[in-house]
């Protein structure tokens, strides 16, 4: 009988990457449906579907993330955006 990997984490460095995983989890689901409404709502905005609302989302986070950094803020985040949609995709 082979041990099964435990659901509790080992350490605090595991803990905090789970936690994270979870928090990263919910708050693409929340902003994937706030993007499709902000599509309804803004003028002119061409609609935002379920499949870009979920794709752009982890995006989203991490530029805002690179925000609340202590070097970042809007500029860096805007950077990060900029330099991602710059890079080559292959």
């Amino acid at each position: 009988m082979m041990d099964e990997p435990s659901s509790r984490p080992a350490n605090t460095r595991e803990f905090m990457a789970m936690w994270n995983a979870v928090t990263a989890e919910h708050l693409t689901v929340k902003l994937a449906a706030a993007l499709q409404q902000l599509g309804q709502r803004v003028p002119n905005a061409p609609a935002i579907g379920e499949t870009q609302a979920e794709a752009l989302s982890p995006l989203l986070i991490h530029a805002f993330q690179v925000a609340a950094a202590p070097e970042g803020g809007v500029h860096a985040a805007v950077q990060f955006l900029a330099e991602y949609g710059a890079a080559p995709t292959g």
